[in-house]
């Protein structure tokens, strides 16, 4: 007896190789998908060009660096030149006490030109003051002025100056003063005052010119 054979309808094995390959087309195209998302990640992906800036409405302005300003280093102080003590002795009887004054004032006053010394006043101190003054100063040198009387003089004076160094004493220079203007000429005394006094004033202001040029310490 022979048994029966049962076979598949040919629309049902159609169907199913169909789906099969189906489902291996699907596969493939998944794979193929995330193979192609893979290689876009690795890559660069370029800037976008800026757009130019729309007419008409007002932009940020730009960033700028800003440099620090270079710093400038601090001025140095000028340095101070030495210090000069302008002292005269006692005048001698029948001369004033004022005219004294005045040689001190009319030598500090043309000092005073040259502004980096330190110029200082003494009066009435004799030779052996002034040198035990300037032994015990360090950079101060003393000028010393004598003021006689003098008849074969034009002025009627002398007006004698000595220069002692600090710390030693040693005489830096010595001379007299004469009454001398910038122009050769003596101009008119002011009101108040003799035609003595001032001629007594330009002395001393041509003996502190002369100390400037003994210590080298350069037109005022």
């Amino acid at each position: 007896m022979r048994h029966a054979t049962t076979s598949r309808p040919r629309g049902f094995t159609g169907l199913s190789v169909f789906l099969k390959r189906l489902s291996v087309t699907v596969i493939c195209l998944l794979v193929l998908a995330n193979i192609s998302a893979l290689g876009q990640s690795g890559r660069k992906q370029k800037k976008p060009t800026p757009e130019p800036p729309v007419q008409g409405v007002n932009q940020p302005p730009p960033e700028t660096k800003t440099e620090p300003a270079p710093e400038t280093p601090p001025e140095k102080p000028k340095e101070k030149g030495p210090s000069i003590l302008v002292a005269t002795e006692m005048p001698e009887i029948g001369i004033p006490l004022v005219f004294t004054q005045i040689a001190r004032e009319g030598c500090m006053r043309e000092l005073r030109q040259v502004r980096t010394l330190d110029i200082r006043e003494a009066r009435d101190i004799n030779r052996g003051e002034a040198i035990n003054t300037a032994k015990k100063e360090d950079n101060i040198y003393v000028v010393w002025m004598e003021l006689r009387a003098d008849q074969f003089s034009s002025g009627g004076f002398d007006l004698r100056y000595t220069i002692f160094e600090p710390k030693t004493a040693k005489v830096a220079g010595t001379g007299s003063g004469y009454p001398v203007a910038s122009n050769s000429r003596l101009p008119e005394p002011p009101l108040g005052a003799s035609y003595i006094e001032r001629r007594i004033e330009l002395a001393a202001r041509d003996v502190a010119r002369q100390v400037m040029k003994r210590l080298h310490l350069g037109n005022p």
